[in-house]
């Protein structure tokens, strides 16, 4: 072997084995380990939950066919609101506790777990079930006491935690009214069954063919296939969930006056357009007046680069409803094209110019 070689890999011998040596690990005691678990299942398996919280209990279930979760209540479901809901299923499939307390608890009342604050019952998709028993705040008000059913360890967990938890029960996810999230009303797009549109005076009626899966038109006595603009399908979106533009008053909507609807200035009283949207068992109305022209802080109207009046949303309101409303200018341009000139051939251009 090369004499240079050999003394190199001496080299590298003695360096490794002065670090050995130096650092000792042999010696060195195990690191801490990491908070244990409460449990620890896959968030997409679990198929119920069960809160109860100060004698108060509400259910949900997931529907495993759609993979949607419902708030149940006898024979009634509600399907749970996303925007609130997103992220339980996870919170609940394993949670780190922060500390052990104690092995074994002699007098749960002392910690609020006899009886419990909070019982939380989680079913598996295969039948297992999990249940675990929130208590009272710890002294310093950072965290909760918590026992799991079947161990007798007594846990702490961040009381962040323990407030989400709890509100599966004092403030469950219902789906806001549709007042609330900004709409006018909220349909299923896909239960329209009949869209009437009249604009001055003028009434054109759309229905759905279940049969033929085609949406019809009915106009000065025929009844025809609709020719459907590039726009079409989003229009229906917005008829089944129109939209109150945002505004000083979001997530409601933007709105003029609180008692106006019957000012001729908003032409709301009569309506310049009414939409009338039904479904097998309901039906919603609404109002499009005429354009809002936007204008600076002494009034004058504000111009585009081509000279033209600036219009961004035309007034809006709903049937015995005081309150003036907004619309954005592009709905209220497409619904009057339903009324004014019906999509039943081609090339079908209203509004000339969309956005």
């Amino acid at each position: 072997m090369n004499i240079r070689l050999t003394i190199l890999l001496v080299f590298v011998l003695v360096i490794f084995g002065a670090l050995a040596l130096y650092f000792r690990p042999w010696e060195q005691t195990a690191s801490r380990d990491e908070e244990p678990w409460a449990w620890r299942i896959d968030d997409d398996a679990i198929v119920g939950i069960t809160a109860t919280h100060r004698g108060q209990t509400v259910v949900y279930e997931k529907d495993l066919g759609r993979g949607k979760w419902f708030i149940v209540d006898g024979a009634q479901r509600s399907e749970v609101f996303q925007d609130k809901w997103a992220g339980t299923p996870l919170l609940l499939s394993g949670p780190r506790v922060n500390r052990v307390l104690s092995d074994t608890v002699t007098n749960p009342a002392q910690y609020g777990l006899a009886p419990p604050e909070t019982v939380i019952n989680i079913t598996e998709e295969t039948g297992l079930s999990y249940e675990f028993w929130l208590g009272n705040l710890t002294p310093d008000e950072e965290y909760t006491y918590m026992r799991v059913a079947g161990s007798p360890q007594l846990f702490t967990v961040p009381e962040i935690w323990a407030q989400v938890v709890n509100k599966l029960v004092v403030e469950p996810p219902y789906v806001p009214p549709a007042a609330d999230l900004g709409y006018f009303y909220d349909l299923n797009v896909s239960a329209i069954r009949e869209l009437q549109v009249t604009h001055q005076g003028t009434s054109v009626t759309y229905d759905w063919d279940a049969a033929e899966r085609v949406w019809y038109v009915t106009a000065d006595g025929a009844r025809v296939p609709v020719v459907s603009p590039e726009w079409w399908f989003q229009q229906l979106q917005w008829f089944a969930k129109p939209g109150k533009p945002g505004g000083p008053d979001t997530p409601g909507g933007w709105l003029f006056t609180e008692d106006g609807s019957a000012d001729p200035a908003y032409g709301l009283s009569p309506p310049e357009t009414a939409i009338r949207v039904a479904t097998a068992d309901q039906a919603h109305e609404l109002y499009i007046g005429g354009p809002h022209v936007e204008v600076d802080e002494n009034g004058t109207p504000l111009l585009d680069e081509n000279g033209n009046t600036q219009v961004f949303v035309h007034y809006a309101g709903r049937p015995d409803d005081p309150i003036v409303y907004a619309v954005n200018s592009v709905r209220a341009a497409r619904t009057i094209c339903l009324a004014d000139q019906p999509p039943v051939a081609r090339p079908y251009d209203c509004p000339a110019r969309t956005r």
